[in-house]
C-alpha cells in the first residue's frame, strides 16, 4: 500500500510522486516542521492543538486522512501551490 499524489490533468509528463505511508509521514512531519509547528502536536496525530491553531496554507494536505480520504479540491491543491 502507498500513496500517489498526482494532478489529474491528463499530462502524462507532470510530476507525480509515490510514496509508502510511512515516506508519506516522514514528508509530512518535515513539512510541518517547515511550516513552524510538530506535526505530532496537532489534533488527530496525537496532539490536542487544532488546525485552527496553526496558519498553514498546506493544512488540507497535512491534515488529510492518509485512507479513504477525498480528493483534494483543485482549490485545496492550488492553495497548497501558491500559498494563497
Amino acid at each position: 500500500m502507498g500513496l500517489v499524489l498526482f494532478p489529474a490533468d491528463g499530462d502524462i509528463t507532470s510530476p507525480d510522486v509515490s510514496w509508502s505511508y510511512t515516506g508519506f509521514g516522514v514528508f509530512r512531519r518535515w513539512l510541518a516542521q517547515a511550516e513552524g509547528f510538530d506535526l505530532s502536536e496537532m489534533c488527530g496525530f496525537g496532539g490536542q492543538r487544532p488546525w485552527n491553531g496553526v496558519s498553514t496554507m498546506l493544512a488540507p494536505l497535512l491534515n488529510h486522512p492518509d485512507d479513504d480520504g477525498p480528493d483534494l479540491t483543485p482549490a485545496q491543491c492550488a492553495l497548497c501551490l501558491i500559498g494563497q
